[in-house]
C-alpha cells in the first residue's frame, strides 16, 4: 500500500474539515462532502483508521505502545468490522463534528512512523492550526448547544428522552487496564429557547403579564391607565423605560413589532377641560334658519 498517498489524502480532508469548523459556511461543508464522495473505498477506510486513531488513542496507550503498533492495531480492528457501502462510510466520517480534531491527533501519530508511513508535512502546520481551530470549535459548539455534559452509558437514554443529543464518545483506559466509554451530550440552544418561551407562555396564561405592566409603571411613577398597545406604530409619542421594555418584550418573544405607547391620563383630562372651556354656546334665536 502506498501510505504516502493515503496520508496526503487524509491531510486534504483535515484541511477541509478545518475550513468547515472555522467558517461554518454552506460552501465549506459542500467542499468537504464533494471531496469525500469522490474518494475510493480504500481511501475512505484509511481516513477512518486515522480518525479513530486520533479519537480513541489515550495518553497511556501512547506511552505504552509505539506509533506503529497503535496504527496497526487500529487498522486490524477496523478490518475485522463489517464495512457498509462506500457512500455510507463517507457520511460516517463527515458526520463527525470534531473531525478536524480527530484527524489532527491521528496525523500527529502517523507522522512519527518510519519512512514506509512517513508523509510530507508541507502545507500542514498542525501545531499552529490546533489552537485556532480549538477556539473556533468551542465557539461553534456553544452557538449550537446551551449546555454540554459528559455522562456514562446508563444515563444516555434519559438524556435523549429529555431532548439532549449525542455529540460524541470518548474512551479512557483505567488503572485496572479496562476501557470505559464516556458520552458527550449536548442540549440544543433552540430547545433551551423553546423551554424559556414555554415558561413565559404559562406566565401570560395566568395573566401575570398584566401584573408586570403595573409593576413597571409603579416603579417609574406612571399611571397604568396611560399605557396602551396600538395596532400600528405611533412615532410621535415619547418613550420611557416601561414602554421600551414592553416593546422589546413583544419584539423578542412574539416576533413582531411592539407598539406600546404611554399617554399621561392627567394631560388628557386637561385637554378635555380646555376643549369644554373654549366651546362656544349659540342661542337658537341667533341662528339664520
Amino acid at each position: 500500500m502506498n501510505y504516502s498517498h493515503f496520508i496526503n489524502v487524509t491531510k486534504k480532508v483535515y484541511q477541509l474539515a478545518c475550513n468547515r469548523q472555522t467558517s461554518n459556511s454552506v460552501e465549506a461543508i459542500q467542499q468537504l462532502e464533494n471531496y469525500m464522495y469522490q474518494l475510493t473505498f480504500d481511501e475512505i477506510k484509511f481516513i477512518q483508521t486515522i480518525m479513530y486513531l486520533g479519537r480513541d488513542t489515550t495518553d497511556e496507550e501512547r506511552l505504552k505502545y509505539s506509533n506503529r503498533e497503535l496504527f496497526e492495531s487500529q487498522k486490524r480492528y477496523l478490518e475485522r468490522k463489517s464495512w457498509s457501502k462506500r457512500e455510507l462510510e463517507a457520511d460516517h466520517i463527515i458526520a463527525k463534528t470534531p473531525l478536524d480534531e480527530y484527524l489532527q491527533k491521528g496525523l500527529e501519530i502517523v507522522k512519527n512512523l518510519d519512512t514506509q508511513l512517513s508523509c510530507d508535512n508541507n502545507n500542514l502546520n498542525i501545531e499552529n492550526e490546533q489552537t485556532h481551530v480549538k477556539n473556533q470549535k468551542e465557539a461553534n459548539f456553544m452557538s449550537q448547544y446551551y449546555k454540554i455534559e459528559v455522562v456514562s452509558a446508563r444515563f444516555v437514554n434519559s438524556y435523549l428522552e429529555k431532548g439532549w443529543v449525542l455529540i460524541d464518545t470518548t474512551r479512557e483506559l483505567s488503572s485496572y487496564g479496562e476501557i470505559s466509554v464516556s458520552y458527550h451530550m449536548g442540549y440544543p440552544i433552540n430547545s433551551y429557547i423553546a423551554d424559556l418561551k414555554g415558561i413565559i407562555d404559562k406566565y401570560e396564561e395566568l395573566e401575570l403579564f398584566e401584573e408586570l405592566k403595573k409593576r413597571l409603571c409603579e416603579k417609574e411613577g406612571l399611571d397604568p391607565q396611560g399605557l396602551r398597545e396600538e395596532s400600528f406604530y405611533l412615532g410621535n409619542h415619547p418613550k420611557n423605560e416601561t414602554v421600551n421594555f414592553l416593546n422589546n418584550y413583544v419584539n423578542v418573544l412574539k416576533n413582531k413589532n411592539g407598539n406600546y405607547i404611554y399617554v399621561d391620563p392627567s394631560s388628557e383630562k386637561k385637554e378635555e377641560s380646555n376643549i369644554k372651556e373654549t366651546a362656544v354656546t349659540v342661542d337658537e334665536d341667533d341662528l339664520p334658519f
